[in-house]
């Protein structure tokens, strides 16, 4: 699971705040400086996610921008997890995007909070939504999330406290183990680059713990099924823009070579590859010095 998270807050009419940092062994040398801010900024400008590895850590972000009240202060915040060297960034996408959605609730007021108050509910933010999707989905962790959901349907009205009931008569019959079932098969699809079956797989798993009221769980599912869709579009047009540039670096043509690199690497962010997403920004950017050069050359 990841070392820790930050966010940083975007004001409309001064500079970047950092409004806190949770690590989950209590402690980190680990900050934002005004460096690695710039350099965070300028990468999502271009993107909504992205990886940047470091000597000592390894940054997956997201840049949410707000929708509702809050935007009327800020325009968005940048939402990060610390990664361990061995974790796959695509596992957090909708962890990140439901941990900054759950960011929003706490309205404009969430730039006026003081680091310790506002680290609190990092910390609960956390726990919630940015520790992997498989370590919730376990079949004893779904049971005790369904649980919590009917103990505030137990206090409600009529029709809720019967809901409440159905709820905990299909926990008693292993209802909810289907949940981790659908995602360890739609899991285990993605391994073998079968998207149609895993996005099949995760809607299932989406429509019955949306079934059974576990909301944020349904969403994050829900997320992944939509990814799954897309992955083959976009890996088509990804290998499809490789090829030519391929071509065009065989004919020499190093501006279009560069260019469609370049694109490559865009379309791999799209895709949460980030190792292709840096190979491919590499070649471009190579390319392109070459492209210079012979320019340069070519005019003398």
């Amino acid at each position: 699971m990841p070392k820790g998270s930050f966010v940083i807050i975007l004001p409309l009419d001064k500079d970047y705040k950092v409004l806190g940092y949770y690590f989950k062994e209590g402690k980190s040398n680990f900050e934002i400086s005004n460096d690695l801010f710039l350099r965070l900024n300028l990468d999502h400008s271009k993107d909504e996610y992205n990886l940047l590895k470091l000597k000592e850590h390894i940054i997956l972000s997201y840049l949410y921008k707000f929708k509702g009240k809050s935007k009327r202060k800020a325009s968005g915040v940048i939402i990060g997890i610390l990664l361990n060297e061995n974790e796959k960034p695509e596992m957090f996408r909708s962890s990140l995007k439901e941990g900054a959605e759950a960011l929003e609730v706490l309205g404009p007021e969430v730039i006026s909070l003081s680091q310790k108050e506002f680290e609190s509910i990092l910390k609960d933010i956390y726990l919630e939504h940015l520790e992997p999707l498989i370590d919730i989905l376990k079949p004893d962790a779904l049971k005790n999330s369904i649980i919590n959901v009917t103990k505030f349907m137990l206090s409600g009205g009529k029709n809720e406290r019967r809901t409440a009931q159905e709820l905990l008569k299909k926990v008693e019959d292993g209802e909810h183990k289907k949940i981790s079932e659908y995602y360890d098969i739609a899991d285990s699809a993605l391994k073998v680059f079968d998207y149609e079956k895993a996005a099949k797989f995760f809607k299932k798993a989406s429509e019955l713990a949306e079934e059974m009221y576990v909301v944020d769980i349904a969403e994050s599912l829900k997320e992944k099924a939509n990814f799954s869709n897309k992955v083959p579009d976009l890996s088509k047009r990804r290998e499809k823009v490789v090829q030519d540039a391929r071509n065009f670096l065989r004919n020499e043509d190093l501006h279009s070579a560069y260019t469609a690199y370049k694109e490559a690497s865009d379309l791999s962010k799209k895709l949460v590859d980030f190792d292709k997403e840096e190979e491919y920004r590499l070649k471009s950017k190579a390319l392109e010095e070459f492209y210079k050069i012979d320019e340069k050359y070519k005019s003398k």
